[in-house]
């Protein structure tokens, strides 16, 4: 009998013990948790916003070609400085800009192309990762060589192997964050690039960058795409 009750009466108290030490371990792990996001959201909010930051006369590794392009000379690639269905007008973006699904953004650039006899495309994961600022965000980009950029979650052309084909890589202009598992389905803006190496010798827009006269007429104004 004596054996029976001390067994009941110590069962009590080390499941009460257990409890104590269970609840100790959850609230320091509520506690660390709190501050992984408090981290987290710190690593963005001390930085400054790019618009107010970066000097007016600061176009970075950026030359200006005609008719809203501008040149990386570290990449040798070539960006519309408005996003895709706004267009470049008296140094700024003026129209709205589309938000497509992936497939829809993808058709809008070769269309693009067949028009305007340049080979454009949607910029690559690695490519606009290239003109993220690491500084500041707010859009985390150059605000002088894309004027008007709103923070968003923006389409690449980029996959990852590891994911289905429903899925492609996007990333967001805010602050350079990106996944590789956005649907396809999922409508956003793009940005649209074409390489350098892909205009021909004597092109106008060619000479205009790298050397000589001219001017080439690249008609993105989103117009020139109805009806097709």
């Amino acid at each position: 009998m004596k054996n029976r009750y001390k067994r009941k009466k110590t069962l009590p108290t080390a499941l009460h013990r257990l409890h104590y030490r269970l609840l100790g371990i959850l609230e320091h792990c509520i506690v660390g948790l709190c501050c992984m996001i408090i981290v987290g959201c710190d690593r963005y909010s001390h930085k400054p916003v790019c618009s107010n930051v970066v000097d007016i006369n600061d176009s970075g590794t950026f030359s200006y070609g005609p008719y809203g392009t501008a040149l990386d000379w570290k990449t040798g690639t070539i960006w519309y400085r408005c996003p895709g269905g706004s267009y470049f007008s008296q140094n700024t973006c003026t129209g709205d800009r589309l938000k497509l699904n992936w497939i829809d953004a993808m058709d809008y650039a070769t269309e693009l192309s067949e028009i305007s006899g340049v080979e454009w495309r949607l910029a690559t994961l690695p490519e606009i990762r290239g003109i993220i600022s690491p500084t500041c965000i707010g859009p985390a980009v150059n605000p002088n060589v894309f004027p008007k950029l709103k923070s968003a979650n923006t389409w690449t052309s980029s996959e990852s192997k590891r994911q289905s084909d429903a899925f492609r890589c996007a990333i967001s202009t805010y602050s350079g964050a990106f996944s590789c598992r956005q649907l396809k389905r999922i409508s956003m803006p793009f940005l649209l690039v074409h390489d350098s190496s892909d205009l021909p010798k004597q092109s106008a827009l060619r000479r205009y960058f790298l050397g000589g006269e001219g001017e080439a007429i690249v008609p993105l104004d989103p117009q020139d795409l109805r009806g097709r």
